[in-house]
């Protein structure tokens, strides 16, 4: 079952998106469209759906993360002394 046949997944997901955008400094839309991006992908791919929301968190999470310490090296944030 994907997102269009099950309309509340979405809906029910709705707090974790807002704890990844928070955790990662991240635009909550964009959060919301990489989790649908990512977990379209895996259910294309897998053999057992059961696992897909855990397994399209953990990814856009790590996505997430990676592009927050782009951005902090980006700005010039890490590995300032007032910033240690």
């Amino acid at each position: 079952m994907n997102e269009t046949s099950n309309p509340l997944s979405t809906d029910a997901r709705e707090p974790e998106f807002e704890m990844l955008a928070r955790e990662t400094d991240t635009p909550l839309d964009m959060v919301r469209e990489i989790y649908r991006v990512e977990r379209d992908k895996l259910e294309r791919s897998a053999r057992i759906k059961t696992y897909v929301p855990v397994l399209a968190h953990r990814r856009v999470k790590a996505l997430l993360q990676v592009e927050r310490g782009k951005r902090y090296l980006t700005a010039g944030r890490i590995g300032r002394p007032e910033n240690l």
